[in-house]
């Protein structure tokens, strides 16, 4: 018989990952035999309670799915300089690395991070409420769950809109999804589905007396998921705290947590429970396929043979069978999935698709190496072009296949349209799902017993750095080359002219191509096209231009094109140890910032916090830059510098600061000009104060970027000098004025902004300054991380005033 191992889940996609023990296959047994389900709601990458999800998937062996609305596009970054889609899709692989280890699934809707909202009517204004709350509908009648689990409560305690907006979705989509007359196409499709409760998962976050409220309270559920689960040798809220740790952009490293942990869930809609959250579930095997069948997996699951696994092979593989008697549907390919994997397992097949680099262009064919090997004392054999192959047990076997290609080069799919606050997803079947589907997927057939089990496998690249292993990546489909600039942008004064330098990397032998480059209205470039001929595979070659704007230039984007028009692709790698290396096939552009913006020459010292590209917005501008590390201040002379600026969020990433703050003081007294940009509130004590002269921080801020903003001291040297700032240099900022404003500052403090969202008060400590000694200091919890690579003109001259102050 033919058993298919579908991929509708990427979850089921073989990595050539190593097989399970058999304490894991046997979760994944329990996994197989359970019929409940839960779906948790949240608003973005780290909201979820890892350690929730850990309990309900591997203690309650629930099928379980995170539902997260955003990719976190809009957040910060602790551990590098990716920001708005690189970083959604950074913490994307964050999310699934989390899922790795609490055997959750993860799914998302089309919504985008635009930052940090503070009303949910903003946020489904912004997104679309139908558009967010179909992909909701269409997530529950999917996965068809017995209860619904949301981070946040539906109000204005959940603080963030988008956490507001998630337990409100959720609530809707509740109805909505048993509703036949809401969408009847996606009602033709996977059908209505009632789920039976919806439940908060609260916290003394919100309620310091929760204990004491759910107690012998009907309006809650109360379970402690700090058990211990001696098949995988760990607590629930063990395994959770791992998972958790994986947010690292966030700076949600855990310490791990074991022993009893009680977590408290309050009812919102639906049926009421009393006891557990599937004492409604009425779904049994015996209702689904029959009784015969639901005794066969039940007696499985307790005489498994941990000793030799391969023995319940023979039994896995007659579940399997039965299991095709099951409508079509993405429940009956999830359980043939995992029955596929148990199975593997079992017999310790080893099985990956190799290829000698991690590129192929997307028009050619691709030949990769299948690597197998039987542990197992079972016969295996596997099946190429008709003839079948015996694997000799632990004998290693290779074939070289060619795997079918496309004209598609690989790239996240949501972010192959355009986009505003709502991702454009072209293809349907991408709907919801995590990522996009493997470039290069082989499907392999093994004959175990006298079952042909047809596996997917994934095209991957293996190679050894010696200071670290054996490392692995994706192959993936690429143009014939790319072209990055070694800036982010551009920015140029008029009259003058600038050098730009461009890489140019060949995925291919005997690159032969033209590059036309297209400027801004008004600008001269020279060369105005480039002839490119590289020999070798990843080969590079740089090429310099000159970019002068004359009179009538005007700030726009330079593109590059190819000789037949279409415009190019630059390159981005995402790689961290801790998730799979990511790429990002970009239009090939830069943008080209006209400014008049004067400065007061001089060095500037940049003592590093949190990544960002501050530094190179600051060399834009004229200044000398000079980057350190916080632990080189120690010999560091800064009375060479004119200004010194702490990068962003430097006490949360690097608090040994405080053990430089006397000489950084000094410095000021001294007539140096200190710079501190903003450091989240959230992490520091409160009453913890900072500068020469002492001020707080607050997690107040202006998320409008349009917010009017108010001159508090006009005539004051940063609002004039060396540029006079006008209302004109607010206007067109990009998602926020700031965050973490300053608060309960001393009076020598001059605030110099005010503004604020609407409805809201007026907010002054954006920026203040004070003087101290012969020198000064400024705080600013402005967001020029983000306003400076946007190009925002008003936001570089208002640096330039506070680096020449």
């Amino acid at each position: 018989m033919k058993i298919v191992f579908p991929i509708i889940f990427s979850f089921f996609l073989l990595f050539a990952k190593a097989n399970k023990p058999a304490s894991e296959i046997y979760v994944g047994l329990q996994k197989l035999q359970s019929l409940k389900r839960v779906l948790y709601i949240a608003a973005h990458p780290d909201d979820e309670n890892t350690r929730a999800l850990a309990w309900f998937s591997l203690g309650e062996h629930a099928q379980t799915a995170y539902l997260s609305l955003t990719r976190g596009d809009g957040g910060q970054n602790l551990i590098g300089n990716e920001l708005s889609e690189q970083l959604g899709v950074l913490r994307t692989q964050e999310l699934l690395a989390a899922r790795s280890f609490d055997g959750a699934n993860q799914y998302f809707t089309r919504a985008v991070d635009f930052g940090y909202s503070k009303s949910a009517e903003e946020s489904l204004e912004k997104w679309g409420n139908d558009e967010i709350l179909s992909d909701v509908v269409l997530m529950i009648r999917k996965f068809k769950p017995d209860v619904i689990v949301t981070r946040f409560p539906p109000d204005k305690r959940a603080g963030h809109g988008h956490h507001t907006a998630s337990a409100m979705l959720a609530l809707e989509a509740f109805d909505k999804a048993a509703d036949e007359n809401f969408l009847p196409l996606q009602v033709k499709e996977f059908g209505t589905w009632k789920t039976t409760s919806v439940y908060w998962n609260s916290s003394v976050w919100w309620f310091k007396d929760l204990p004491a409220q759910a107690e012998n309270n009907p309006e809650y559920l109360i379970a402690d998921i700090g058990g211990y689960n001696a098949h995988l040798g760990k607590s629930y809220n063990e395994i959770g705290t791992i998972a958790r740790s994986q947010h690292k952009c966030q700076g949600f490293g855990a310490i791990t947590e074991r022993g009893s942990r009680l977590e408290y869930f309050q009812y919102l809609k639906g049926d009421k429970l009393s006891g557990s959250f599937f004492e409604k579930n009425k779904r049994s095997w015996s209702k689904l396929l029959n009784k015969e069948f639901e005794q066969k997996i039940d007696n499985l699951v307790k005489g498994f043979d941990f000793s030799q696994p391969e023995n319940n092979v023979a039994e896995l593989l007659e579940i399997r069978n039965e299991l095709l008697a099951l409508p079509n549907s993405d429940f009956k390919n999830e359980k043939i999935g995992l029955c596929n994997q148990l199975i593997l397992d079992c017999t310790g097949v080893y099985a990956e698709l190799l290829a000698k680099d991690f590129i192929y262009q997307s028009n050619d064919s691709a030949f990769f190496e299948l690597e197998l090997l039987n542990r197992s004392n079972l016969p295996v054999s596997v099946i190429l072009k008709n003839q079948t192959i015996k694997l000799e047990q632990n004998q290693n076997f290779a074939r070289t296949l060619k795997v079918e290609n496309s004209n598609q080069i690989s790239n996240p799919y949501w972010l192959t349209e355009t986009f505003s606050t709502l991702f454009q997803v072209k293809n349907q079947k991408d709907l919801l799902q995590p990522e996009s589907s493997p470039s290069f997927v082989k499907k392999i057939e093994l004959l175990i017993e006298k079952d042909t089990v047809r596996i997917p496998l994934v095209g991957t690249y293996k190679w050894r750095i010696p200071s670290y292993g054996e490392k692995r990546r994706d192959v993936i489909k690429t143009p014939d080359f790319s072209a990055n600039f070694d800036q982010k942008l551009l920015v140029v004064k008029p009259g003058f002219e600038k050098k730009l330098k461009l890489n140019i990397h060949s995925f291919r032998n005997n690159l032969s191509e033209k590059i036309t480059i297209n400027a801004p209205q008004g600008w001269e470039v020279l060369p105005k096209s480039i002839d490119v001929a590289i020999d070798k595979l990843h080969e590079e070659k740089w090429v310099e231009l000159t970019l002068k704007p004359t009179d009538l230039g005007k700030s726009g984007i330079l593109k590059l094109m190819d000789s037949k028009g279409n415009q190019l692709y630059s390159y981005t790698e995402i790689a961290y140890n801790h998730i799979r290396t990511q790429v990002i096939f970009s239009k090939a552009e830069i943008n080209c910032v006209k400014l008049d913006a004067k400065i007061k020459p001089g060095k500037i010292a940049y003592i590093k916090g949190a990544e960002d590209i501050v530094p190179e917005a600051i060399e834009q501008l004229g200044f000398e830059v000079k980057r350190f590390e916080v632990s080189d201040l120690s010999s560091l002379d800064l009375s060479q510098f004119q200004s010194v600026v702490l990068g962003i969020r430097i006490y949360n990433v690097q608090p040994e600061l405080k053990n430089f703050e006397e000489k950084l003081f000094a410095y000021v007294k001294a007539g140096g000009n200190l710079v501190m940009q903003y450091n989240t509130a959230s992490r520091r004590a409160s009453g913890e104060t900072f500068g020469p002269i002492p001020f707080e921080l607050t997690r107040n801020r202006v998320t409008e970027e349009d917010a009017e903003v108010n001159f508090l001291e006009p005539k004051h040297p940063i609002m004039t000098t060396p540029n006079k700032l006008t209302k004109k240099d607010f206007d067109n900022w990009v998602q926020e004025r700031g965050l973490y404003f300053a608060g309960n500052w001393h009076e020598s403090y001059i605030p110099l902004f005010s503004w604020a969202d609407k409805g809201e008060d007026e907010q002054k400590g954006a920026l203040i300054v004070t003087k101290h000694g012969k020198g000064q200091f400024v705080y600013t919890g402005i967001s020029f991380f983000r306003e400076l690579p946007n190009g925002v003109e008003g936001a570089y001259k208002l640096f330039a005033n506070i680096l020449s102050y």
